[in-house]
């Protein structure tokens, strides 16, 4: 007999209301299997004719619904099956607009999970008996949310709860299958498809999408590999991997080509990165990749191995003082938007500052001959100063290599340091500051400052004065030894991440270039001057602490206040309020670098401290401008510094046997003496200071030589003549907003397509792209992510990053070459795709394009 529960779904169904435009209800009742053949005969309803399907009576039972009787509600019992062709399908065109019942208990799953009622889908639900047994893993299923017209997704998302996923692609599967482990029987999603799902499933799955045949002895390691080395097949010539065609497939490029491109950009990467190491171990690609070359590798970023082998063979050549300039520069171009790039940033951008360094010394291989002091002075502080820039930068990016080392490059890295030192120490400073403490020698001995260069000592008459004068409130802070290079940075981060204006200048610092000097330099008062403990005054009151400023300053201006930067930060808003309100002058101490490199313990970490200064002051400026309505600021320091990496040699040091007479005080790089003291081998420097009424003189080293003196470091120096140390920066930062005069907002540089074409014809298909404008000083760098999409947004092909730092006027020299690799998917010439420019900033571009590809889908999909 019929359980009442089929009587009772029966008669709600009838008794539902009916849909939109239809007069009664016919519902064919598909049981393929007869479980109900015998049985049905006992079922009535109230109101309903029931007929039953013989496979002779079809003809009349189409007539009796189509002709005979239009407004009865019919129940049609139907046991047949029409496998073999739907055109004995008598009655089709009734079922279509009619409804469907089962009463098995797959047909309640089916409706249950909203699966077509199908002949096909029918008998994929049957598959994952085991599978729908379980409560929890039916509930996943069907809280993915879709309805299934064909099998393909049904076995894609049931794989997908056995995996662990809250549905997906077949690519999410697969992944999520290579992710769990390359042994088979510890692979859990691997194991679950095999017990509660269907491994021959999965297998034909990865077969239609990747074209990988699996056999019961093949490893997961195979799979692996063949995605990979065929994903690799995909931007590299097949030459390139003869020996590995086992690993291939022509079919599948594309498609692995994408899967390993969306991993590498997953939140899973490194997962890919240990597939990525086992397979180049097992396969021996290492030795493979060496013996291609660069240009050819830069197309691809399947496999880490490749960037390593680009920078190993680039370092090697470097180590032989082969320096290949403009290959470097393009490959670390290339390799910034690579998949791998944040493996080896850190080497490639030393790899960047090795090139550029090499590129100034090319610039400058003659030397450096010039006789006027302020011609050197502009030179430096125009172009000189990148070499210093990019050594530090170097040694930044080889610090953090040390941290967490590559075992393939530290060492060839390491083995370029000699170069480097070659570079810096032995030619730029050398060369450089040979030239110039030559052509000021007459005048520090003379003077004691380089004449027509402007002072230290006279920024607050500079700078200071003119802004109070015209009634402006002006902030002044002062970073202990920031160095000119590092304020070339800071400048350029200020003007691109703020709203306002930086202008940078530079002025000499006072001799010797040290701490208690440089900060009383830029105070005002008439005379600076040195107690007999050597403890810098100004007209007499001292300058040795932010307390004792603040006094000098309110000296000269009643409306003036000196605040350290870290009681600054402690500060609420409404006391930073307080702590200005009414004020003209506000001197901001900082310090971050002098703090570091001025002890032993820490000296190594003094380009770290440049990289967290520049952070830092980017901030105070933010709080300046936005918390105190800030407008007109001044950034300076007390003095620069010398820093190198390599411990010094004996022949670079000066014993205090050298001076003969009274010192008063002595430095690495400054004496202080008595008036009748003498020294070998150092530059004498006037001094109108005193000591208790009497004369002092000073001394400097030449070239980057130290004198021998206890305690501190030996390669983090300050207080000599170099122009490291001497070439204090001024920032002029001029607040702006919205509706001022010269209010200029940072801009993006834009990007555009260059090439005229409007149409995709290949898989792997190149766009020029154009950026629009230059950075400068309102146009910052901004990374494009370009991708295409169909109609509906659904991306096509893969995603390339542009990223546009491009500085020169030039346009032919801001051109991007971009290959984008399309999904094999089957494509429509006369629908319109769209290339996507997007940023984090601005609204996306779409730009229209047209897609003929010839591709058909040849692939099926059934068990």
């Amino acid at each position: 007999m019929l359980s009442e529960t089929i009587k009772a779904r029966l008669a709600e169904r009838f008794a539902a209301s009916l849909p939109e435009f239809h007069k009664r209800r016919i519902i064919f009742w598909s049981d393929q299997d007869g479980e109900f053949v015998e049985s049905f005969d006992d079922l009535g309803l109230d109101g309903v004719t029931i007929v039953k399907l013989t496979g002779k009576n079809n003809f009349a039972i189409k007539k009796l619904l189509a002709a005979d009787d239009l407004t009865g509600d019919y129940l049609v019992y139907d046991p047949l099956s029409y496998e073999s062709d739907q055109k004995d399908d008598w009655l089709l065109d009734i079922r279509l607009y009619s409804e469907v019942f089962r009463a098995d208990f797959v047909s309640i799953q089916m409706e249950e999970l909203l699966v077509e009622p199908t002949t096909a889908m029918r008998k994929t639900i049957k598959l994952y008996a085991k599978f729908l047994e379980n409560k929890d893993r039916k509930e996943k299923l069907r809280r993915i949310g879709r309805s299934y017209q064909t099998p393909l997704q049904l076995h894609i998302d049931v794989i997908a709860v056995l995996c662990g996923l809250n549905g997906g692609s077949a690519q999410d599967v697969i992944i999520a299958v290579l992710s769990a482990g390359l042994e088979k029987e510890n692979n859990v999603p691997l194991v679950n498809i095999e017990k509660f799902g269907n491994i021959k499933a999965f297998w034909q799955l990865v077969q239609k999408y990747t074209g990988f045949v699996n056999a019961e002895d093949r490893p997961l390691s195979d799979l692996a590999a063949h995605i990979l080395i065929t994903a690799l097949l995909q931007t590299l010539p097949a030459s390139a991997l003869r020996g590995l065609e086992r690993f291939v497939t022509d079919s599948g490029k594309a498609y692995c080509y994408q899967l390993v491109h969306e991993w590498q950009r997953s939140d899973g990467w490194e997962d890919l990165v240990e597939i990525c190491s086992h397979v180049e171990g097992e396969l021996r690609l290492a030795e493979r990749f060496d013996k291609i070359e660069i240009p050819i590798l830069l197309k691809s970023d399947t496999f880490p191995a490749i960037n390593e082998s680009i920078l190993k063979r680039f370092y090697g050549e470097i180590n032989d003082r082969v320096i290949k300039v403009e290959l470097i520069l393009e490959a670390v171009e290339n390799r910034r938007t690579s998949g791998w790039y944040n493996l080896t940033a850190d080497y490639l951008e030393s790899l960047y500052c090795i090139a550029k360094m090499q590129e100034f010394y090319l610039a400058h291989i003659g030397g450096f001959h010039l006789v006027e002091p302020a011609k050197i002075w502009k030179l430096y502080t125009t172009d000189g100063y990148q070499m210093d820039s990019y050594y530090r930068q170097f040694h930044y990016f080889f610090g953090n290599t040390l941290k967490a080392p590559n075992p393939h490059l530290e060492d060839p890295l390491k083995k370029c340091s000699d170069v480097i030192e070659g570079l810096y120490h032995h030619w730029f400073l050398k060369e450089l500051t040979l030239n110039w403490t030559n052509a000021i020698a007459g005048d520090l001995d003379s003077l004691g400052y380089v004449s027509e260069i402007n002072k230290q000592r006279d920024f607050y008459r500079n700078y200071v004065s003119p802004n109070v004068s015209k009634g402006n409130r002006v902030f002044v802070v002062i970073s202990d030894a920031l160095r000119f290079e590092v304020a070339v940075e800071l400048s350029e981060v200020l003007s691109h991440t703020t709203k306002g204006k930086a202008t940078l200048e530079a002025m000499q610092a006072v001799f010797p270039s040290i701490t208690k000097l440089g900060m009383a330099a830029l105070l005002p008062g008439r005379e600076l001057s040195v107690s007999d403990k050597m403890e810098v005054s100004i007209d007499g009151k001292p300058a040795g602490s932010t307390t004792c400023r603040d006094a000098i300053l309110n000296n000269a201006n009643p409306n003036s206040v000196a605040v350290t930067y870290k009681d600054l930060l402690q500060m609420k808003k409404t006391e930073r309020r307080a702590l200005v309100q009414g004020k003209e002058i506000i001197y901001v101490y900082h310090n971050m670098i002098d703090a570091l490199g001025d002890k032993l313990a820490t000296e190594t970490k003094v380009f770290e401290a440049c990289s967290d200064a520049i952070s830092e002051l980017n901030a105070i400026v933010k709080i300046i401008v936005n918390d105190l309505s800030g407008i007109n600021i001044l950034i300076t320091a007390d003095h620069g510094f010398l820093y190198t990496y390599n411990p010094l040699e004996e022949s670079q040091k000066i014993s205090r046997q050298t001076f003969n007479g009274e010192v008063y005080e002595l430095g690495r790089r400054y004496a202080l003496v008595a008036p009748g003291t003498s020294a070998d081998y150092l530059l004498p420097v006037k001094t109108e200071r005193e000591i208790g009424g009497i004369p002092m003189k000073g001394y400097a080293p030449q070239d980057t030589v130290r004198i021998k003196v206890q305690g501190g470091g030996q390669n983090y120096v300050h207080g000599g003549i170099s122009l490291q140390e001497m070439a204090v920066p001024v920032i002029v930062y001029k607040g702006m907003r919205s509706g001022y005069k010269n209010y200029v907002e940072v801009q993006n540089p834009g990007l555009s397509v260059l090439s005229e074409g409007r149409k995709v014809t290949n898989l792997a298909f190149p766009l020029d792209f154009l950026q629009k404008q230059p950075v400068g000083e309102k146009v910052q760098p901004c990374s494009y992510t370009v991708h295409f999409t169909d109609d509906e947004g659904v991306p096509v092909s893969d995603t390339q990053t542009v990223i546009a730092n491009r500085v020169s006027n030039n346009p032919s020299e801001r051109v991007f070459h971009v290959r984008f690799i399309f999904n094999e998917i089957k494509y429509n010439k006369s629908k319109i795709y769209h290339l996507i420019i997007a940023n984090d900033t601005d609204v996306p571009e779409e730009i229209e394009f047209s897609i003929d590809i010839a591709f058909a889908d040849d692939f099926g999909f059934g068990l």
